[in-house]
């Protein structure tokens, strides 16, 4: 796969392909984490892997010291292209038609521009039911992009 000019058939695909930490109990490693960090800086990179697609993934979570702002994203580990990213209580993004996003939204990677992860589209509420605790955010990012416990 080319990873510098993946399509949009094939960016739905990689999102929903099961992806599995490399490590067993890696998963609960990134909730034990954010859990005994209630507020202030969190950065974790954590290897995840889709052995379908034989990709290999770098899944990230930030916080800064201070304030409620945070992301969360799952990036090419060959590249460091984002495949998608959740930002949250982010400044005001501007998408490259000129359109403004002044809320919690999503980034997914496109090869419709040079900055793949140019454009931000609003979080769906059914997805993303609960942005105000990071640890929901993170459990409702690994159902969409299908990444599971090893067993």
């Amino acid at each position: 796969m080319d990873f510098e000019n993946i399509n949009d058939d094939e960016v739905k695909q990689l999102i929903d392909a099961l992806k599995k930490p490399t490590k067993k109990f890696e998963l609960q490693k990134i909730y034990d984490s954010i859990q005994s960090l209630p507020v202030g800086n969190l950065k974790s990179n954590h290897a995840v892997i889709d052995e379908d697609n034989d990709i290999s993934y770098i899944l990230h979570q930030y916080r800064g010291r201070i304030g409620d702002r945070y992301s969360i994203h799952l990036r090419f580990k060959e590249n460091n292209e984002h495949l998608i990213r959740v930002d949250i209580n982010p400044p005001k993004h501007q998408n490259p038609n000129g359109e403004i996003i002044n809320e919690n939204h999503l980034h997914i990677y496109s090869n419709k521009y040079d900055k793949r992860d140019a454009v931000a589209i609003p979080l769906s509420p059914s997805e993303f039911p609960n942005v105000s605790e990071i640890i929901k955010v993170v459990t409702a990012f690994m159902t969409k992009t299908n990444i599971v416990e090893r067993k």
